[in-house]
């Protein structure tokens, strides 16, 4: 640890394997920055949203006080493969989303966050470091990720039949009343 502005200590961890739970009370007293890389295949959620799980995230983020308010903040970049909605094939997608959230215990004091901040409930101490990144992904991600050009669409082994046309005589509600007539019958 270095000792950083008069505020506290200020420490840096960076990691080739990022840790599987982290205290984020105690790295916001201590004022840490947490940075490394965390490969896809350990985002569990998210690979049912992938084409494969070739890649990794790189991860920056700084833990710290605003006022009283516990603050995560940094940004995750990478690259994934999603699936093209429209072809079904790989679609390269860069993920480079910004992290500005403020930790609550309650829904009044994520009322009075202030409008940067984004609210997350705390409850436990330790969260899931590849959980919070994974939620912080997948919100990021478009609802039907597809390329930008025009790419091949599916086409259906069944081919719709095709329409035939019906000769339709007009309904005339009086027609019947024109046949009693010819007949005589009254």
């Amino acid at each position: 640890m270095t000792e950083g502005d008069n505020s506290g200590y200020y420490c840096t961890v960076m990691l080739d394997q990022l840790p599987e739970f982290i205290d984020p009370v105690v790295f916001t007293e201590r004022q840490s920055r947490l940075q490394g890389r965390l490969g896809l295949q350990r985002l569990e959620r998210l690979s049912d949203i992938l084409f494969n799980e070739e890649g990794e995230l790189k991860i920056d983020l700084q833990f710290y006080k605003q006022g009283k308010v516990p603050v995560i903040e940094g940004r995750i970049e990478g690259e994934i493969t999603l699936t093209c909605q429209s072809c079904m094939e790989a679609l390269s997608w860069s993920v480079d989303k910004a992290v500005s959230i403020g930790m609550v215990q309650t829904i009044e004091q994520a009322d009075r966050l202030a409008g940067d901040l984004e609210p997350m409930m705390v409850s436990e101490q330790k969260m899931s470091l590849p959980g919070f990144i994974e939620d912080e992904v997948i919100i990021s991600l478009p609802d039907f990720p597809k390329h930008a050009h025009e790419c091949l669409q599916y086409e259906s082994p069944i081919k719709p039949a095709e329409p035939r046309k019906i000769k339709q005589e007009s309904d005339n509600p009086f027609a019947v009343l024109a046949t009693l007539k010819n007949t005589g019958d009254q």
